[in-house]
């Protein structure tokens, strides 16, 4: 609810996702852990993922709205 109000709260809760993910990946390096980098790709790519999901899915809400109306 707050998120639809306020976008710049989403675009918060984004980047700290991503700097704990780059912060995953970096420990990962770091203590040479291939599983560990491995999952922090994972998780890089799940999170684009998913803000590509909620792009496609507002678009969609967005039409059906022009169309009801």
């Amino acid at each position: 609810m707050h998120m639809k109000k306020n976008p710049s709260l989403r675009t918060i809760i984004i980047l700290c996702i991503i700097l704990m993910i780059i912060y995953a990946l970096a420990d990962g390096i770091r203590y040479g852990s291939t599983w560990g980098i491995i999952m922090a790709v994972i998780s890089m790519i799940a999170l684009s993922f998913a803000i590509l999901l909620y792009a496609k899915l507002k678009k969609i809400k967005e039409e059906e709205e022009e169309a009801e109306a």
